[in-house]
């Protein structure tokens, strides 16, 4: 979506925030906002032409993770048995990204792995929550990074970085420093830990 413009910055604390993150979001822009661990950069997790930009700036082209608003939508957009909602439910509630396996049409194919799986969390952080409520679809959530250096959570590094690249930064000021989620794979009825 972003141009020409240096990208719009509100802080998170602005009643105006997830409302403003909405419309770029449905009109097929970049956002980069505030978890519990990492900034991220936020897409409609179904728009191709969105996620084709997202693997632009970060220089990209391997499956991204996503976030869910609560547990029914990672259910709807998931294929689990009842033993293994139970198991998925319980980590989905530590704000841990957990790769599961994916229904088709969900989300845009390109961001699912090659075995058809997906990362999904719900974060421990109300901005993202209440967007994805909002949107009633997931977003992406990726650090804001090239890929394979480190997240950068600093607000001026990363206008420096990506201002002319995103429509809107939502501010929450220097996050502390963070390897983001651990993510854990379902593998029948347990899990593999991908990263701690």
């Amino acid at each position: 979506m972003n141009t020409t413009h240096a990208a719009i910055r509100i802080s998170a604390s602005d009643s105006n925030a997830v409302t403003e993150a909405k419309k770029v979001i449905q009109a097929g822009g970049v956002i980069v906002y505030p978890t519990e661990t990492v900034y991220g950069f936020g897409v409609d997790a179904t728009n191709e032409l969105a996620i084709n930009n997202l693997n632009q700036i970060k220089k990209r082209t391997r499956p991204i993770s996503i976030i869910v608003s609560n547990i029914e939508m990672a259910f709807s957009i998931t294929i689990l048995t009842q033993k293994q909602k139970k198991l998925v439910a319980k980590k989905l509630k530590e704000a841990n990204t957990i790769i599961v396996p994916l229904k088709t049409g969900s989300v845009h194919q390109s961001i699912s792995g090659k075995d058809n799986t997906i990362g999904l969390r719900i974060p421990d952080h109300g901005f993202g929550i209440n967007l994805v409520r909002e949107l009633c679809k997931p977003i992406t959530t990726t650090s804001v990074n090239i890929s394979g250096n480190p997240p950068i959570n600093d607000p001026e590094e990363i206008m420096n970085s990506f201002s002319d690249s995103i429509d809107l930064f939502i501010d929450e000021g220097v996050l502390p420093h963070s390897r983001g989620s651990r993510i854990l794979k379902l593998k029948d009825e347990y899990f593999e830990v991908i990263r701690k």
